[in-house]
């Protein structure tokens, strides 16, 4: 059986180095096969203690083949006391080794080839198979931070879901939803990819804060660089990349995207407990404070969501801000009978 291959093989070098090894195992089961033939062979294999592992699995292969047991197809079926006697000398020719040299020859391209087509499954397996798994998820208001086992870090904020797989060659992150802050370790055999809806980042090593609403994905590069794919489905579109203190806001489903500045300081924010708002819109800002208290703020009046407020947040602390909001602005919050929460005019 031919060894694991390692992290960061090429598969289509394996599979021609396969092919290249069974090339020369028909060839030696042919006639003419000299003893030059063989000296060159030995030197080829010996040049790479791969191509010696794939010509020995080969050649058990071969061997397990010539022990199969004789099924003969004409006895099928009938009855033994319905066989004729056979003759002696019949008999003995009966015995002959079914697996002859002839056959072998004929069957060894085959066989090689069966042997390949097997090294090839297994090595698939061995790439989609995840040594590493795991779910995470907060509720509202709750935030958490987790260290993977190669080093790399994610923190999650409030109402986020993430599931982490690490196979040989790769490590990927499927995010349903949420905001997370990434600090991957620097590993460039195994790219580190998050997939949310129809969007890609794929990064080898940096620090980045991801936020995955239904319309809108917002990258943003505290430092490295990252690579944003607006739509997987969509191979010809662009391929962003971005550098530390710049960031890009995408609509997964329509691919456009917004480039963004982004101040070191703000990437990520929210780990510290605190948000700051500067002239933002009173709909985006129902929008923050619903996700940390995990109900539906509704604006009654379409004009009060353009009115714009400048302050902080504290993310422990979100229902005290919504209903200090009529200090600042003409509005006034009440909670509704649901348990959820209105903004109308005053």
């Amino acid at each position: 059986m031919t060894k694991p291959l390692p992290p960061g093989t090429d598969l289509s070098a394996m599979l021609h180095m396969h092919r290249a090894v069974a090339g020369w195992y028909v060839r030696r089961e042919q006639p003419g096969w000299t003893a030059a033939d063989e000296r060159e062979m030995q030197a080829w294999l010996e040049a790479d203690p791969r191509r010696r592992d794939i010509m020995d699995a080969m050649r058990q292969t071969v061997q397990l083949a010539g022990q199969l047991p004789e099924h003969r197809p004409e006895t099928y079926g009938r009855r033994a006391a319905a066989v004729p006697a056979v003759p002696p000398a019949a008999r003995q020719a009966a015995r002959r080794p079914w697996f002859t040299p002839a056959r072998r020859r004929s069957l060894a391209p085959v066989l090689a080839a069966g042997c390949m087509a097997l090294a090839v499954a297994g090595w698939f397996r061995w790439d989609n198979t995840a040594g590493y798994q795991l779910a995470l998820a907060t509720g509202p208001g709750e935030t958490r931070s987790v260290d993977l086992p190669d080093g790399s870090q994610i923190a999650l904020n409030t109402g986020t879901s993430v599931q982490v797989r690490y196979y040989p060659r790769r490590r990927e992150v499927a995010m349903a939803g949420g905001e997370a802050f990434f600090r991957v370790a620097a590993d460039a055999s195994r790219p580190f990819t998050i997939d949310s809806a129809d969007s890609r980042v794929r990064v080898v090593g940096t620090a980045f804060n991801v936020r995955a609403a239904p319309q809108q994905l917002a990258v943003q590069v505290l430092e490295g660089k990252v690579e944003v794919q607006p739509r997987r489905s969509q191979p010809a579109d662009p391929v962003l990349l971005l550098g530390a203190g710049t960031g890009v806001d995408i609509d997964p489903s329509t691919g456009r995207y917004a480039s963004l500045r982004v101040a070191p300081e703000e990437v990520g924010r929210w780990r510290t407990g605190q948000i700051q708002f500067s002239r933002t819109s009173l709909q985006d800002i129902a929008q923050e404070l619903g996700r940390y208290l995990g109900k539906t703020i509704t604006i009654a009046d379409p004009g009060l969501g353009s009115l714009t407020i400048s302050g902080f947040l504290m993310t422990s602390s979100a229902e005290d801000f919504l209903q200090a909001l009529p200090d600042v602005v003409p509005v006034r919050v009440d909670k509704t009978a649901d348990g959820n929460w209105r903004i109308a005019r005053r």
